[in-house]
């Protein structure tokens, strides 16, 4: 129908975009169809199509939403430079999304998009950032160790997994963040030889050492007992 120069309805347009014979050369001829552009269903599809034209994809990303942005990004059969874009549209998005908008984004966002919302000032974006399948331990560790916000970070101390992961507890105990007595309770949890190295190393506040000692003191009263 489009390559035989005939204009499709959008349900036709977005049912040739989905399908996986659909040919390049139709979505040439649907880019520069100036219809499209006032279709939002057939403007993702085509950004999620891999023929999508670059020029095309440059032009329209800007004016896409949030969600649409997410749609385009996770695309896996998605042309890779255009993945990448709808990613820092995203990332340049953030700081005017609302934060039930950047809660819903953090659950379900790509790698890249992760990267930028480390330092993220809203308890729950980063509880949703927690359970995102693309959020890692060096995520985590990174997370703890550069977000200035104590609720945040605690929260990641509180994660089922993340909380529980020794990478994560020792950056913990040196991020100006963390709350004195929840840096204390975690260092409860160590072992001598890690607390030790904790004050060999001197990366944490006077005051946490200080309480080190005392709990390291403690520890060797009750083995000489």
């Amino acid at each position: 129908m489009v390559l035989a120069g005939e204009t499709p309805n959008e349900g036709e347009a977005v049912r040739l975009l989905r399908s996986p014979h659909c040919p390049a050369q139709a979505v040439e001829v649907l880019a520069d169809s100036s219809w499209v552009r006032g279709s939002r269903a057939v403007l993702v599809q085509l950004l999620r199509h891999p023929a999508c034209p670059r020029p095309f994809a440059w032009d329209v990303l800007p004016h896409l939403g949030w969600a649409d942005l997410l749609s385009v990004a996770r695309e896996p059969r998605g042309a890779p430079p255009i993945r990448r874009q709808a990613e820092r549209k995203l990332v340049e998005r953030l700081p005017h999304m609302a934060a039930g908008e950047r809660v819903a984004l953090a659950r379900r966002a790509p790698r890249r998009v992760t990267a930028a919302m480390l330092r993220e000032g809203e308890e729950r974006c980063v509880q949703a950032l927690l359970d995102n399948p693309c959020f890692t331990e060096d995520d985590a560790v990174r997370l703890v160790a550069s977000n200035g916000h104590a609720p945040c970070v605690v929260a990641v101390l509180r994660h089922v997994r993340w909380g529980r992961q020794p990478a994560v507890v020792s950056a913990a105990l040196r991020a100006p963040a963390v709350p004195l007595g929840v840096a204390l309770g975690l260092a409860a949890t160590l072992p001598v030889r890690e607390l030790e190295r904790i004050l060999a190393v001197g990366e944490v506040s006077e005051i946490l050492r200080d309480k080190v000692r005392v709990l390291l003191h403690r520890r060797g009263e009750g083995e000489c007992g």
